[in-house]
């Protein structure tokens, strides 16, 4: 199999899982499943891509550079966002029960035994 014939072997994968999450997340009703429909673009389909496009033919040294900053700040950004995101869909935590301060220790000394 020639390079090219891979980077568009790649592409087209990435752009499956891509489709596919797309479907599925269209499909999808509850926030929390949408959550879960939307991971794996930024976990198959995103490298994919960016590995296929950056092994084309015509792609220079600028372009995988730009493409390899695309993919670290994707790696870096995209759990964050999706924890943040989960947190958002779960709602605010709740309250501590009264007389706790919220790490399992009591307020005050006649509240401790």
């Amino acid at each position: 199999m020639t390079l090219t014939a891979l980077a568009i072997a790649l592409v087209w994968a990435g752009t499956a899982v891509a489709v596919l999450s797309a479907l599925r997340l269209a499909a999808t009703g509850d926030a929390a499943a949408r959550l879960h429909a939307s991971a794996p673009v930024t976990v198959a389909a995103v490298p994919l891509l960016i590995a296929g496009l950056a092994l084309l033919p015509w792609s220079s040294w600028h372009d995988v550079a730009k493409l390899a900053v695309i993919a670290v700040l994707l790696a870096g950004s995209g759990p964050a966002a999706m924890i943040i995101a989960g947190q958002a869909v779960r709602g605010p935590a709740e309250p501590p029960p009264p007389g706790r301060d919220g790490t399992g220790t009591a307020r005050d000394a006649g509240d401790a035994r």
